[in-house]
């Protein structure tokens, strides 16, 4: 169980990679050819705003999955650097076990917020919003994931130690 989280967390932690270059990219471009269409040449291109706000969306979701996945988000690193053995142990398994209520619940909301926004589109795109919402759930759904996988590993680290009777 614990190698299979961690192939579905290195799958999706790959994905939201692949994805988040190409949107990057097109998120710096939409805003800098707004920025000179608007301020240079006056004539500003109606839909950059809208394009802008979608990426700016999404890669921030995509990187706090990969964030997540290289555990870089933030820790209460002051407490587990003072802590050994057993107690930083169990410190990680409840902060696994915390995250995964977390992002399963934002995930369900998330779920239920591209719900309610289907039937509504942005003014000057003509797409719908659910562009906008969707990095929610599906960027929580690849954090429950990697929250998942290290909640594993994290507990199969402490039952590999309390076998070998490292933990007392």
């Amino acid at each position: 169980m614990v190698l299979f989280l961690q192939r579905l967390s290195d799958w999706t932690d790959r994905l939201a990679r692949c994805v988040l270059v190409p949107i990057g990219i097109g998120f710096v471009a939409v805003v800098f050819l707004g920025v000179l269409t608007r301020y240079v040449f006056r004539a500003p291109i109606i839909t950059s705003v809208e394009l802008a706000r979608i990426g700016f969306v999404w890669c921030a979701f995509l990187g706090a999955a990969i964030c997540m996945k290289n555990e870089k988000h933030t820790q209460l690193l002051f407490l587990l650097d003072r802590l050994r053995g057993i107690a930083k142990s169990v410190v990680r398994v409840t902060i696994a076990l915390l995250s995964i209520g977390f992002f399963s619940c934002v995930t369900v909301k998330g779920i239920q917020m591209v719900q309610a926004v289907q039937d509504t589109y942005f003014p000057a795109l003509g797409w719908s919003q659910v562009w906008l919402y969707l990095p929610v759930p599906v960027c929580c759904a690849f954090m429950l994931v990697h929250a998942a996988a290290a909640l594993a590993r994290d507990l199969q680290a402490l039952i590999r130690a309390k076998g070998e009777g490292v933990i007392s």
